[in-house]
């Protein structure tokens, strides 16, 4: 049932729950946060739309969790290219921004993360739906 409320809370607070999984993402490092958490988040944010406005047609959420993998295994196989343990990182700059090998496989496990969690809500919705 999509009320006018929750329409209009939903236009409001799904972009912020997704730049807030963005934030836990990207401060994981330091605080609080990572990849996960910040999927988990994303993937609420998206869900409550979907509770507003209905589900988006069926896509292959199973896309993003290849995608997820792959990133994050090439990352943490990556070191062994150099002749370092698995899950080495390193520390590069782009102009004034340090970025890590970390953040990268951060983000491998943030689409993981957030595919699977909307895949699986998506395959119990249309299971449950008549």
């Amino acid at each position: 049932m999509s009320t006018l409320v929750l329409r209009t809370v939903a236009r409001v607070v799904v972009p912020l729950g997704v730049l807030y999984g963005l934030r836990l993402l990207f401060v994981g490092h330091d605080a609080p946060g990572g990849g996960f958490v910040g999927g988990l988040v994303t993937a609420l944010a998206v869900l409550a739309r979907w509770l507003a406005f209905g589900p988006p047609p069926p896509r292959r959420w199973e896309r993003g969790v290849t995608l997820g993998v792959g990133v994050a295994a090439a990352t943490g196989l990556a070191a062994l290219l150099v002749g370092r343990p698995p899950l080495t990182h390193a520390v590069t700059h782009l102009g004034p921004v340090k970025v890590a090998t970390s953040l990268v496989f951060d983000v491998g496990v943030y689409v993981l993360v957030a595919s699977a969690t909307l895949a699986a809500v998506r395959t119990l919705w249309e299971a449950t739906s008549p």
